[in-house]
């Protein structure tokens, strides 16, 4: 839709001609200033046209349509209570009845002797230290630096003519550093050491006699002959499948369609965009129908089938002898114990433990570095002239 901007192309028309200092357009420019109010230029008039389409609106009677019906969901199946059938079959067996009754009784074994050797109370030990052959080893340490600086020359070479006496040369400056670390020799004696243990531990002999008693369970079971009918069943199975249709409605629209035409005429000196008042036509169209669906319930298809279904039996029970079994239940044994002395284990054991070590220290011989650094002045050695001897190395 343009009628914003049209309305804001007649603000600014009319702000233009009632501001004594709005812009005059030159009969070049009417073009320009038209085409900018979004109008068509005629000579001295520029026609300015929007359109307005409303939305559609609901008009007239819906028609209603419907569509093929269709399964929902999955059917629901209801099976009825079996059904018992003739001609039923008939066995009898016999079986337990109720719980079984036990009476337990012991029967002892032959006994079994044995002797076992173990220790007899806390072991006791005696340890001396064995003094192994020692090693000698030395170091060197280093002690507290002392640095010495002593001025010197070097770089030295000669500026005179060598047909002259005496050479002159001339020399850079330096500082001679002297750096003197004393010394000391660390000798250092390690004697390895050994621990000797002997340990005594007493020994006993614990004679064990043992009987095994075995439990004797006597159990009685009581007996029963039961006959059983057993019956075949029947299951009725009604099936229910949910359907339903589409419902379509159409409902018509009416379609407004609104058109302002304003005419700005060029006036005035210098000229201005005037508009004169505005025609509007409507008109009316059929518009983009309205369509809404629903899901309709139809008539269920209902179905039956049948199949066979579980068993069904009654039984009949009567007493008969019992049954009688004697087994043999859980082996204990009967434990008895003697204890006599046994001779004594006696063993030794050897250990290295920390070695005993002696160090002893002698002056060493000082260690001597020197470092020789120019200052970036020069000299001069057997100078000849008054300069030269003002820089006399």
């Amino acid at each position: 839709m343009r009628l914003s901007s049209t309305l804001t192309a007649m603000s600014v028309a009319v702000l233009l001609a009632v501001s004594p200092s709005a812009p005059a357009f030159a009969s070049g420019e009417r073009e320009t200033a038209c085409a900018e109010l979004g109008g068509r230029l005629s000579g001295a008039k520029c026609t300015v046209t929007t359109t307005v389409v409303g939305p559609d609106v609901p008009s007239g009677t819906p028609t209603v349509s419907n569509g093929p019906s269709r399964n929902v969901g999955e059917p629901t199946s209801v099976d009825s209570l079996p059904l018992r059938q003739p001609n039923p079959a008939v066995t009898t067996i016999e079986r337990d009845a109720g719980e079984a009754t036990s009476v337990t009784t012991e029967r002892r074994g032959t006994p079994v002797i044995t002797e076992e050797t173990q220790d007899a109370g806390e072991a006791t030990s005696e340890s001396v230290i064995v003094a192994g052959t020692p090693t000698t080893t030395t170091r060197t340490e280093r002690g507290t630096p002392t640095t010495t600086e002593t001025p010197t020359t070097t770089n030295c070479r000669r500026v005179n003519d060598e047909s002259a006496k005496k050479p002159v040369e001339r020399c850079d400056r330096a500082v001679l550093t002297t750096t003197t670390t004393p010394t000391t020799i660390v000798t250092t004696v390690t004697t390895p050491q050994e621990q000797v243990t002997t340990t005594t531990q007493p020994r006993e002999t614990v004679v064990t006699t043992t009987t095994p008693v075995t439990e004797v369970v006597t159990t009685t079971q009581p007996r029963e002959s039961c006959t059983t009918t057993t019956f075949q069943t029947e299951i009725t199975t009604t099936t229910t499948q949910r359907r339903e249709f589409t419902a379509t409605t159409t409902q018509p629209t009416t379609r407004t369609t609104t058109r302002t035409t304003t005419v700005f005429t060029f006036t005035g000196s210098p000229e201005v965009p005037v508009p004169g008042p505005p025609k509007v036509n409507t008109t009316t169209e059929p518009g983009a129908p309205i369509v809404t669906t629903a899901q309709v319930e139809d008539t269920p298809v209902i179905t039956t089938s049948t199949r066979p279904g579980p068993e069904e039996s009654d039984t009949v029970c009567s007493p008969t002898a019992p049954v009688v079994t004697v087994r043999d239940g859980e082996t204990r044994d009967d434990v008895n114990t003697d204890t006599v002395e046994a001779a004594p284990v006696v063993t030794v054991t050897r250990e290295a433990i920390e070695p005993l070590v002696v160090e002893t220290e002698a002056p060493g011989t000082p260690i001597v570095e020197q470092d020789l650094r120019t200052t970036g002045e020069s000299c001069f050695k057997n100078p000849s002239t008054a300069e030269q001897r003002r820089n006399r190395c």
